[in-house]
C-alpha cells in the first residue's frame, strides 16, 4: 500500500472508531462496544504506520498528529464507558 493510500485509510479509520464508539455510547450493548474497542485499535494501528511513511506533507502530518490526539481522547472515552458499564 502507497503512503498516500494509507494515509487515506488511517484517517478513514479514525472516522469508523469515531462513530462506533458514539454508537456504543447510546446503546448498552456489550459486542457493538467490543467490535467498537477493536475498530479503534485497529485505527490506533493504522495511524501509527501512516505516520512512519516517508512522503508525507506537512500538511497530512499534521493532520495524523491530530487523528493521534482524537485517538487518544476515544480511548478515554471507552475506558469510560467501560469503566462505567462493563466492570
Amino acid at each position: 500500500m502507497d503512503h498516500q493510500n494509507l494515509y487515506s485509510n488511517a484517517l478513514e479509520c479514525v472516522e469508523n472508531a469515531r462513530k462506533a464508539i458514539e454508537e456504543s455510547q447510546g446503546n448498552n450493548n456489550p459486542e457493538e462496544f467490543q467490535q467498537a474497542k477493536q475498530l479503534l485499535e485497529y485505527a490506533h494501528d493504522m495511524v501509527q504506520q501512516s505516520r512512519q511513511t516517508d512522503g508525507l506533507t506537512e500538511e497530512q502530518t499534521k493532520r495524523l498528529f491530530h487523528a493521534r490526539e482524537h485517538l487518544r481522547h476515544l480511548q478515554e472515552t471507552t475506558n469510560a464507558i467501560e469503566a462505567t458499564r462493563y466492570e
